[in-house]
Formats: C-alpha cells, structure tokens, sequence
C-alpha cells in the first residue's frame, strides 16, 4: 500500500515496502470468509497478530462455543473439533498446526500433508477474490484505514457472491494451494512463544495415529 506521510517505518515490511496485513482468521468449507483481521502494520508477524484478536481471546478462554467433543467418524477416539492453522500460529486443544520441517518422520510429514490439504480452503479463498477483484494483486494507493474498509467490503462482496454464485469457486483449483504475488510476503512468521498444553499435544498424537490408520488413511497421503 501507499506509505502514510510521517509514519515512519511501522508499516515496512521486511521486504522494503509499506503494508498493511490482512489475515484471514477463518474459512468455512465453501471458502466463505467466516473471521478476518485487517489492518495490523506490515511490520507485525502473524502470530503476535492472532494473539491480540478477539477470535483468540475467544478460543483461550474456551467461550467460542466450540461444539462437545465426539468420535473421530468410524472409531472409539473421542476428539475435539479443531481449526487448523500454518506455522505462524499456537498448537491448542482446538487449534492444530504443522510440525516443524526438520527432522520429520513419515507420520510427522503425513501430518502436515493432511492439515495442507485442508487448509487450501484458507488459500483458494483469498484467491477466488483476488481473481474477482484485481485490486489484491497491486498496491493498494490509499490511506490505511480506507485501505482496510476496501478489504473489509471486498470480502463482504466475495461472501455474498458465493452464497448466490457457489460455482465461483471453481475458479482456483481446489487441489492446489493458491499463492497471491501479494500474499505472506513481507511478514516474518513469528510463532507464539509459548509451550503447547499437554492436551493440545495429545490431540494431535490422536490425529498422527488416526491418519496412518486403516479406518483414517487416503491413498493419496502415500505419495510423500
């Protein structure tokens, strides 16, 4: 975006350029904006920015309304219902990310290959709309507030088009990742620097066991 006058460097990115971050909290399965955050300086990470939503607050303190806990679909394992996230966020009870990548067994990388493919959502979303709408895929020349009331209206606009056009999203191929020229860059990924709960931990053991699984493995989660 447009550097503001007499801003000094709070919206530089690490990449030389001024910014403001757009994060796309969550998505629903048919890659409708559901949770969004605009706004933040282009020098802030991703992580310190979740930690200071209210969607996170909300998913601390356990009153997001998360539905009960139930059986993984075909088993006895009682699990909790998760949003996945990349490695800029927290591992909790309610929020899986991916391992870090070294050092991975084929269980580990099985793992993060199955969180990827679900969180293409994510990604696909922000590409449907940078497709509709090219201001996405250029500096946005306006001040920051306007700059984030564009982003704001624009998902608006993609949710209410999916609702009434759900073929629009067969614009991204849903079985690649979509990467926007303007997308994570210009941000260090900063991860919360605090320790996993054991429960959260716990959780995605479950999921590792269930995915090399019979009852919870996909012949495509083999090529690796």
């Amino acid at each position: 975006m447009k550097a503001p006058s007499l801003s000094g460097s709070f919206y530089w990115n690490y990449k030389g350029y001024p910014s403001i971050v757009f994060i796309v909290v969550v998505v629903d399965a048919f890659s409708r904006y559901t949770v969004i955050e605009v706004g933040a300086y282009g020098s802030s990470s991703d992580g310190s920015i979740f930690q200071n939503t209210r969607f996170y607050q909300q998913l601390s303190e356990n009153t997001l309304n998360v539905p009960m806990d139930n059986p993984i679909p075909g088993t006895d394992t009682v699990m909790p219902y998760v949003f996945i996230g990349d490695e800029a966020f927290p591992l909790e009870y309610h929020l899986m990310r991916p391992f870090p990548r070294r050092s991975l067994t084929d269980e580990k990388k099985i793992f993060n290959y199955r969180l990827s493919r679900a969180r293409r959502l994510v990604e696909c979303a922000f590409g449907i709309s940078a497709n509709m709408w090219s201001i996405f895929l250029k500096p946005i020349e306006t001040q920051p507030d306007f700059a984030s009331d564009i982003i704001k209206s624009v998902c608006i606009l993609h949710n209410f088009i999916l609702n009434n056009e759900p073929h629009r999203m067969k614009i991204v191929d849903s079985e690649e990742s979509w990467t926007s020229p303007t997308q994570n860059m210009g941000r260090a990924e900063t991860v919360l620097n605090r320790r996993p709960s054991n429960k959260a931990m716990e959780v995605r053991d479950k999921l590792i066991t269930y995915f090399v699984s019979p009852t919870g493995s996909v012949p495509w989660q083999n090529i690796l």
